[in-house]
């Protein structure tokens, strides 16, 4: 077993190892239909990014390839509504459509925590997050936010929808300098404020950094509690785990109609994007009628191949090519050498003058007129 799993693909063993890891926290592995009612993500545009792509069954239904995996757990777990299913993991694929990209489809690996929120709850998703990254690259960093943050800074301001969409875009985008051009004329919004909101973009660092950027602003009661919770995590984490694989950007800004509370981007070096991404979403459960709240993340596990792709991985361990000498005696000779933990590909000998090139394997044998030879 353990040969067999030194010669699967460091991208496979990195995907076992975090199962395992969630497997070792109480976590249940769930498998989800790919084809959903089409009315569950029409019902709930507001947390699905991309097109949906629809087929029609025999019956006359209307179905949908499942765009949005977090959509079929809450559905599971809300009608389901048993403890069995509050720690849950999986790894499913996604399919979306766009204009510009085409069909789409991505895998991910993804862990969800059912219950209304308690700092131990988000502290053991954050830990699984960063004992997952470092499973991934012993390079790595997690950066947080809290969705909560942004939405109590705006809720109130007299802007349109449309403003406020482009101003979070700048703010995501570190884009200080269109913000301002949008606010300069603003008389609805104090001097403070704008300020304040200026500041958003740069906001990042550790949580003692970020405080005292914000002790010059009045902060309202919300945005208080939320930097007073971060901080009770961020110093029970670091109990456990590096604070250099930590930072805080007040700048990510995901899906606000999604999003509520913790949100986290995982990222490893060499690859440019977020590997793992997720947060808080209690919000989905009270569109399913259900009072409990969520968090969890998912590794897109596609992100992975670019990590791992100059692998030498081999294809097998042996070529083997044999006559019809005997059989018996062949059969004999595979499962021996299988049973000494190689992968074997036996090949008729009639196809020896084949490119066997194509493959990466470390030895060939023949076997002909009932003798095995060896050519390194």
């Amino acid at each position: 077993m353990k040969k067999y799993i030194n010669n699967m693909s460091k991208k496979n063993i990195v995907l076992l190892n975090l199962r395992k890891l969630y497997d070792s926290y109480g976590y249940k592995k769930i498998s989800l239909p790919n084809f959903e009612e089409y009315d569950l993500y029409n019902e709930n545009k507001d947390f699905i990014l991309g097109n949906i792509l629809t087929i029609m069954n025999p019956s006359g239904n209307l179905l949908a390839l499942r765009p949005d995996i977090t959509l079929s757990v809450a559905k599971k777990i809300s009608k389901e509504k048993t403890l069995k299913y509050d720690k849950v993991y999986y790894q499913e694929n996604i399919y979306t459509t766009s204009k510009y990209i085409g069909y789409s489809e991505k895998e991910q690996l993804g862990v969800e925590l059912i219950g209304k929120e308690t700092l131990f709850l988000n502290f053991e998703i954050v830990s699984l997050a960063l004992k997952s990254l470092e499973i991934m690259s012993k390079k790595n960093m997690l950066v947080l936010s809290h969705a909560g943050f942004i939405s109590s800074i705006f809720e109130n301001l007299e802007l349109e929808y449309e403003i406020k969409e482009k101003i979070f875009e700048y703010i995501n985008n570190k884009n200080v300098h269109d913000i301002k051009i949008i606010l300069k004329n603003n008389k609805n919004i104090s001097d403070e404020l704008k300020n304040l909101i200026y500041e958003l973009p740069n906001l990042s660092g550790n949580i003692e950094e970020i405080e005292k950027k914000l002790s010059k602003y009045e902060l309202n009661p919300k945005i208080i509690k939320i930097l007073s919770g971060l901080k009770d995590l961020y110093n029970l984490i670091i109990k456990f785990h590096s604070r250099k694989k930590i930072i805080f950007d007040f700048s990510i800004i995901k899906n606000l109609k999604y999003y509520n509370g913790i949100i986290m981007q995982g990222f490893i070096d060499k690859i440019p994007n977020a590997v793992l991404s997720g947060g808080r979403y209690d919000k989905l459960f009270e569109k399913f009628g259900v009072d409990t709240g969520a968090i969890g993340f998912a590794v897109v596990t596609d992100n992975l191949n670019e990590f791992y792709k100059n692998e030498n991985q081999k294809d097998f361990d042996i070529l083997l090519l044999y006559d019809e000498s005997d059989f018996e005696k062949l059969a004999e000779i595979v499962d021996k050498l299988v049973k000494d933990g190689n992968r074997v590909r036996t090949q008729n000998i009639i196809y020896k003058n084949y490119d066997f090139e194509i493959f990466n394997y470390d030895k060939k044998y023949i076997f002909e007129n009932g003798e095995l030879k060896i050519e390194i």
